[in-house]
């Protein structure tokens, strides 16, 4: 059954994911400095440990995006934006994955 949007929150999810997937689609072929320096530059803070370095390319990923009430978070697959009960994981290149994976030990 097609789910059909209940407000305005849910009418932006399609430049919200837009922009989002744009810029997971900019990061890939990047190298594990280039997305440090990615982070860095748009957080103005560099990582210590993989938690803050999930949390710094999260934040540079949404930097400036107008979110209009969605929020975004990694998940298992990718990363999700969500709202309320709707959801959807956008893939992540394997630069990024990578990048995470290879993170400093907390």
């Amino acid at each position: 059954m097609t789910t059909r949007p209940h407000d305005v929150t849910d009418l932006y999810l399609s430049p919200v994911l837009l922009e989002v997937d744009r810029r997971l689609a900019d990061l890939a072929g990047q190298t594990a400095r280039q997305l440090e320096l990615f982070s860095a530059l748009s957080t103005d803070r560099e990582a210590r440990d993989s938690v803050e370095r999930k949390a710094l390319l999260l934040d540079s990923l949404t930097h400036l995006v107008d979110l209009h009430g969605w929020s975004v978070a990694w998940d298992a697959r990718g990363l999700r934006v969500s709202h309320g009960n709707h959801a959807v994981v956008l893939g992540v290149p394997d630069s990024v994955r990578e990048y995470l994976a290879s993170a400093p030990s907390d």
